[in-house]
């Protein structure tokens, strides 16, 4: 008798795999990640407003300029005799401002490495400097728990507040307006300040030392991060 057998239909059902969408296409597309390899922790990285958009990393006691599209080092300012902390890009690129462990404010020109000024006041370290918008201002942050805005043409400090009780670690100015900063510190508060008035406009309690502050570019909406451990 002849053997009989009924064929076995395989199902077929969709393969389960990665759904292709534009921005799958999009993060394939992007290059390997490349690592550089500093001597000394990195305390601040920021990039030029400017073209073509350089950006500085500060680590141990220097501030070194890298170019966003080769990413090799385009210069070294190493003017520091300890810690550098907050290297930061005035908005047109062309001058650049840090702190340090010794309680000073340098100001270089990005192009010629040149120092150009020192501002002294602040009785110790400065972790937060920034320029305010009209260019020729700048604001400092320290632990000595002081805010100071200083002129750059006189080299000279207009306005002190002391209204923070602990380390100011954080700082950034508006990009709307020439007189409003906002600064971070260990005492939990976050203040805004408006450097044509002589007291804090704002203060908020975040409940935990503030590590970070960001702002919205039209200064409506300001952004706070915290560290959880307490100090």
């Amino acid at each position: 008798m002849a053997a009989s057998f009924k064929k076995t239909v395989i199902k077929s059902t969709p393969r389960v795999g990665e759904n292709i969408t534009s921005d799958t296409n999009y993060w394939k597309n992007l290059e390997v990640p490349v690592t550089k390899k500093e001597f000394g922790a990195i305390t601040n990285i920021e990039f030029s407003p400017s073209e073509p958009h350089s950006f500085a990393v500060t680590n141990s006691t220097r501030v070194q300029i890298y170019s966003s599209k080769s990413l090799q080092i385009l210069k070294t300012i190493s003017r520091f005799k300890d810690l550098a902390y907050s290297g930061s890009f005035r908005d047109d690129g062309k001058l650049l401002v840090a702190g340090g462990e010794e309680g000073l404010i340098r100001l270089f020109d990005v192009e010629g490495r040149a120092l150009l000024r020192v501002f002294k006041g602040h009785s110790g370290p400065v972790h937060v400097t920034k320029f305010l918008r009209d260019r020729v201002r700048l604001f400092s942050g320290s632990d000595d728990n002081s805010v100071a805005v200083w002129d750059i043409p006189r080299e000279a400090q207009i306005t002190t507040y002391k209204e923070h009780q602990d380390y100011v670690r954080c700082g950034v100015s508006s990009l709307s307006s020439n007189d409003i900063l906002l600064t971070g510190s260990y005492d939990h508060k976050v203040k805004m300040y408006d450097s044509r008035i002589g007291d804090s406009v704002l203060t908020v309690d975040h409940g935990h030392p503030v590590e970070d502050v960001l702002m919205f570019p039209t200064g409506g909406i300001f952004i706070s991060a915290v560290s959880m451990e307490e100090f």
